[in-house]
């Protein structure tokens, strides 16, 4: 790149030529690409010396001759060495050296010294600048190993002369630019930009005295009006999942965004572009895959919206996935930050495995579908969807299939087994049967089976297992999630007795192995003479029980009809009874007033009298007596004592019977009229045939 450095062959020149060549010192550090010499005398002048590699504590390989020149001196580059090396006499005897001068014969260990690689990292603490104003500075960094070494700076796009009127501690010598104090192994040199032409610039970084070299990169630009910022400035993920933040633009169309920080051996700049122009654009950040090569891999930018073709890994490539730290985010427009935040990354874990199930007609082609129809339950009914939920973080960044779920490479392993029965081994189930889905956003995987591809009455056991080969967990710390189902009959049942009020809101119960949401269709008919259809539609609930309402208010009290489920397959037999509140209720109806004579009686015939009539009350039901209702006609006849005919008027009530079943269950008026026998004929277990005239007593029925 410029005269006096050089990354040659070992016998080439790499430092400068106003550099003073190194001495050897036997156990001191050197550094790759710096020239040593030293002195053996005059006695030694023209012999040949050798440099030899150390080799397990003995004399190893040679690494060069060395022809001494007449003072017995001589210098060699250390450019291509890395390791313990010593210099050998013409014997092949390893000298000594104290301040470049041989000393005596010494062992390996004590006239030995190293040559060791120089790092270097050098960026710009902005990406960006602008070329006027406060914006306009961005200081360089320098990272190294190495404390107390000088540098040069070279650009392409700037002259040495332009360098120098960028960097404080700069100047130019013999055509270069050189600073002008020496680099610490961690230092800042100021660099201010203003006015230097919008563009991209290049400036590399070379140790005066070696072979190490680094390339930082900033892009200038004029004073821009407009702002960039983070819609979501505080991001909490898990290591390995898929990691969101939204830039959000206003005024502008190009945010320049920094992710990580040296902190946490991950930092990257991109460039991100608002091309739709909605104001907003999404970046993901794979944890599993963002870091492991020098490229964009696993930063990405979602949509129509796009990635700039400037992305640049700062640091050096990590060794595996993101480690559970926070990494900075800083948003800039032009030179300017205009937002900054972070994303935290947590441990994975996984919480278990559980069954669910779905109506066989759901529609599950999408996680948004199957959380809206699943319900969690064990217990599969046969043709309904039989589904496998994982809960687990960590996964999205490098499961997205059933393939990727079974993966010794990441350590996991997804299984499905019928477990059998007696004298039956457990048999494993293919899962290529299967549709697997992601919902990255709930840290859940679905496995969902067709049941009627399962076979019914046997248990099935699922199996997710993440083994000491995840990248996430220590070895010997692998751990598995096991869960058991089964699939059964489908079928559906009524609640028996089925007996419905002659109502509009009459309602018809029962249960169901159906999974949870299921519609049942519900119809209930009579044929006979006055025939009748009604039909509703039924769900079947989390426990299984489902119910539909009819309307039942124009079919008369104790019609007979059959109710049936189309599918599953079901049937029974129902009756309409008296609708709530009508049950006993007593009809009254009053008879014109009635006049009759009665004989002459005495007061002991009149007890007679009486007697009688309890003792027909008694033949009745005794207990119905505090049930009727006596006349203020009738009790004064009851206190006046004639000894002569008379005449009386009084008014009489007759009581309408129910003929319901449920009359004399709940203790309404006429139950009194039905004895244990005569009530069986309303009991459903004799024909339910009223009489052909009101029952007054059992004697009647």
């Amino acid at each position: 790149m410029t005269a006096g450095v050089s990354v040659g062959a070992s016998t080439n020149q790499a430092q400068d030529d106003d550099v003073a060549d190194a001495v050897v010192q036997s156990g001191e550090v050197y550094w790759q690409g710096q020239f040593l010499q030293f002195s053996a005398g005059e006695a030694n002048a023209s012999n040949v010396w050798s440099v030899r590699q150390v080799e397990d504590g003995e004399v190893g390989n040679l690494v060069t001759e060395l022809l001494l020149d007449g003072t017995g001196s001589a210098v060699f580059a250390t450019t291509n060495l890395d390791g313990q090396y010593v210099v050998v006499n013409a014997d092949g005897e390893p000298v000594t050296f104290e301040n470049g001068e041989a000393q005596t014969v010494g062992s390996v260990s004590e006239a030995s010294f190293e040559v060791t690689p120089q790092t270097l990292n050098a960026t710009f603490d902005s990406a960006t600048a602008e070329n006027a104003g406060p914006d306009a500075r961005s200081d360089l960094q320098l990272q190294s190993n190495r404390a107390g070494y000088g540098f040069y700076l070279f650009s392409e796009q700037l002259s040495a002369s332009e360098l120098a009127d960028v960097f404080q501690n700069v100047e130019v010598r013999d055509g270069e630019a050189v600073a002008t104090r020496n680099a610490s192994d961690d230092d800042v040199f100021e660099a201010n930009f203003s006015g230097v032409e919008p563009g991209t610039y290049d400036v590399t970084v070379v140790p005066a005295d070696g072979v190490a070299r680094d390339t930082a990169t900033i892009t200038v630009s004029e004073p821009v009006e407009g702002t960039a910022g983070l819609a979501n400035a505080t991001v909490i993920e898990q290591r390995g999942d898929v990691a969101r933040f939204n830039v959000t633009f206003d005024g502008v169309e190009r945010a320049r965004v920094q992710l990580g920080s040296r902190e946490v051996s991950y930092l990257s700049r991109f460039t991100v572009v608002d091309a739709d122009g909605d104001g907003e654009a999404t970046v993901e950040v794979n944890t599993f895959r963002a870091g492991l090569s020098e490229n964009a891999s696993g930063v990405s930018v979602v949509g129509e919206d796009e990635m700039g073709d400037d992305f640049r890994m700062v640091t050096e490539p990590i060794s595996g996935p993101f480690d559970a730290a926070t990494y900075p985010i800083v948003v800039s427009v032009g030179a300017t930050r205009t937002a900054v935040g972070s994303l935290t990354l947590n441990e994975r874990s996984t919480e278990g495995v559980q069954i669910w199930t779905a109506p066989d007609r759901a529609n599950v082609s999408s996680v948004s579908r199957l959380t809206e129809v699943a319900a969690q339950d064990d217990t599969i009914g046969f043709q309904d969807w039989a589904i496998v939920q994982i809960e687990t973080s960590g996964l999205s960044g490098y499961v997205q299939n059933l393939s990727d779920l079974n993966n010794e490479s990441t350590g996991l392993s997804m299984t499905l087994t019928n477990l059998g029965g007696q004298n039956v081994q457990p048999t494993e189930v293919s899962l290529d049967q299967g549709e697997f889905f992601v919902d990255e956003t709930g840290d859940r995987y679905f496995l969902v089976l067709d049941s009627n591809a399962l076979e019914q009455g046997v248990p099935y056991e699922a199996n997710f297992t993440v083994s000491g080969a995840n990248p996430y967990v220590e070895a010997g710390n692998g751990t598995s999630y096991v869960t058991n189902f089964t699939v059964v009959e489908r079928n559906a049942s009524f609640d028996e007795p089925v007996e419905v009020p002659a109502s509009s809101d009459a309602t018809i119960s029962g249960s169901s192995t159906a999974a949870p949401g299921t519609e049942l269709t519900i119809e209930a008919s009579n044929t006979a003479d006055a025939p009748f259809l009604k039909r509703g539609t039924a769900t079947v609930e989390e426990d299984g029980t489902w119910e539909v309402s009819l309307d039942f208010s124009d079919v008369a009290e104790g019609t007979n009809f059959t109710v049936t489920i189309d599918d599953p397959e079901a049937n029974a037999t129902g009756t309409v009874v008296a609708a709530e509140g009508q049950a006993g209720a007593q009809a009254e109806t009053t008879t014109p007033e009635e006049t009759t004579t009665a004989p002459e009686t005495t007061p002991a015939d009149e007890g007679e009298a009486s007697d009688e009539g309890d003792e027909d009350d008694e033949a009745e039901d005794g207990a119905a007596d505090a049930d009727e209702e006596t006349t203020p006609e009738e009790e004064a006849g009851a206190d006046e004592e004639e000894t002569t005919e008379e005449t009386t008027t009084e008014e009489t009530t007759t009581t309408t019977p129910c003929w319901r079943p449920d009359c004399w269950r709940s203790g309404g008026a006429d139950s009194r009229r039905l004895d244990g026998a005569d009530r069986q004929r309303f009991d459903g277990t004799a024909p339910n045939r009223p009489p052909s005239r009101y029952a007054t007593t059992p004697g009647d029925l």
